[in-house]
């Protein structure tokens, strides 16, 4: 029987003034805050090719002069009448989106008798979607809050709220406190800064595959859409589209099709994920009963799964192979909801739940889980990591520190070798090894370090680049504003430490999808 790794498996952490800074052929490299810089370290040299990331309250505080345009400041505006726009979103949208449009416009330009018309056609409306799909309070603080769904610790104050690799290149975005998102990229002259009137709370941030330049940005108003230039007009040339749909907010999480034609959006108070053609500017709902709103979505690598995470204790793996109507299959945990969740190679999914002791599950996906051909096709979560706290004390006892409890972000390296886990309450990472065994589709987890920050630092968000095979790299936003790379390496005589550019691909020309509305 396959044993279930604990923390007390882990060897504690190093106490005192450093902080862990890299893993290097099995043995944790701590370092001074005074020798970060130094490039005679042993972590120096694989961090040559990362862009240097550090926010203060100062940088916060900074006003640039520049200002971003939006897409719809670029171009001329054409002056329709009303009635004929209406007649335009009818054809277009439908006649739901046509009442709703009506309903806000001028009554003065659509006649008192149309505009009362369709303000009661539009309560209609809302009345029927708030008593089906909608959940209509969403708390400011505790459960079920956008603080308490998203994948950075201590949310609300936190000075860096999320950041995304690139999936191509060494780029960083980073979404910071004032509602702000930062590129990073080695070489590049300055920091393009990106700012828009509807980007506040600011909760997920992900790069558009096979593209150079989109972003995807989670937050209060929808989704928007930007596409950055790099150099010295960016904050200029830069624009950005913001994608909305009723009922859809706030966006918690955005995540693109990994052939990057297609964009999933979710809300916690909307019980619909939004398939989005963002060249159409235009979604389709994936509409299930049941569940409450949606707190975060997750793609497979092979894009032929789609994970979401529901506010209860409901999750669904969706089939998305274009092949066949996109249908899900319907799971329960026994307590609380599903915290988070991520794939590994394979359509292997690891997934951790917030009921207590916590704990992460494996559910192997590679076999078809929607054709169940034989009465004893059984299909279970096996626990693979006992995540119950466990307290690490000095050499002398005089301090300890707590490791485990409810997870907040757990993020699985694109080769299925490391898996990073950021606590709720915990000052410091637990990385663990991992081994996927194609045979028996098993899981296998080993401990190997827990990370650690300076002293008064936690964790806030982690995310990993993988910029060659040999080895990966797991950047970590910590609360003082450090931005930390930490270099994972297995051999260091395989490791060639020169720094290259990726060319970017293409992005690929939208599919056509059907989607299987079938309520369960």
């Amino acid at each position: 029987m396959l044993k279930i790794l604990s923390l007390h498996d882990f060897e504690g952490p190093a106490f005192g003034d450093t902080a862990a800074v890299g893993l290097i052929e099995g043995i944790v490299h701590y370092c001074a805050y005074d020798l970060l810089q130094d490039e005679i370290q042993p972590f120096a040299k694989y961090l040559r090719g990362y862009p240097e990331v550090s926010v203060t309250q100062e940088i916060l505080a900074t006003r640039e002069s520049a200002r971003a345009i939006s897409a719809g400041e670029l171009f001329l505006p054409v002056h329709d009448s009303v009635f004929k726009k209406v007649a335009n979103i009818w054809r277009e949208r439908g006649l739901s989106e046509a009442i709703r449009f009506a309903a806000a416009a001028d009554p003065n330009q659509i006649t008192n008798v149309v505009h009362w018309v369709a303000t009661r056609l539009n309560w209609m409306l809302d009345l029927m979607e708030r008593g089906i799909y909608h959940r209509d309070v969403l708390p400011m603080s505790g459960n079920g809050s956008v603080a308490d769904i998203v994948a950075t610790r201590e949310w609300n104050i936190s000075l860096v709220r999320c950041l995304s690799w690139h999936p191509h290149c060494a780029r960083l975005a980073v979404a910071m406190r004032d509602d702000r998102i930062r590129i990073f990229s080695q070489g590049l002259l300055g920091v393009p800064v990106l700012r828009h009137s509807a980007q506040k709370s600011v909760s997920c941030l992900n790069w558009r595959p096979h593209a150079g330049r989109e972003l995807a940005v989670a937050c209060y108003s929808g989704v928007l859409i930007w596409t950055i230039e790099l150099g010295a007009a960016s904050n200029l040339l830069s624009h950005a589209i913001l994608l909305k749909r009723r009922n859809h907010v706030p966006v918690t999480s955005v995540i693109w099709h990994p052939q990057g034609d297609l964009l999933a959006s979710c809300s916690p108070t909307d019980l619909n994920i939004i398939i989005w053609d963002v060249s159409k500017e235009d979604g389709v709902p994936l509409k299930r009963v049941g569940g409450g709103g949606v707190c975060f979505i997750r793609w497979s690598s092979c894009g032929l799964r789609l994970f979401s995470a529901s506010c209860r204790n409901i999750f669904r793996v969706w089939n998305t192979d274009v092949s066949t109507p996109w249908h899900a299959e319907r799971w329960t945990v026994p307590q609380g909801r599903v915290a988070t969740a991520c794939f590994g190679p394979n359509l292997t999914l690891l997934f951790a739940t917030t009921g207590d002791p916590a704990t992460i599950f494996s559910l192997p996906l590679q076999d078809n889980i929607f054709e169940k051909t034989t009465t004893n096709d059984v299909k279970i979560a096996m626990r693979l990591i006992d995540l119950t706290k466990v307290n690490f004390s000095s050499d002398d006892d005089d301090d300890y520190i707590t490791v485990g409890g409810r997870i907040v972000s757990m993020e699985w390296d694109p080769t299925g070798k490391y898996l990073a886990i950021l606590f709720q309450d915990s000052p410091v990472i637990a990385l663990i090894k991992t081994n996927l065994n194609n045979l028996s589709r098993i899981v296998e987890a080993q401990p190997s370090c827990l990370i650690k920050g300076f002293p008064g630092e936690v964790p806030n968000c982690i995310d990993f680049y993988q910029k060659r095979s040999s080895w990966v790299c797991l950047t970590i936003a910590w609360s003082s504003g450090r931005v930390q790379h930490f270099p994972i390496v297995e051999n260091e005589s395989k490791v060639d430490t020169t720094t290259y550019s990726t060319p970017l691909p293409q992005v690929r020309t939208s599919r056509l999808y059907s989607f299987d509305y079938k309520q369960y």
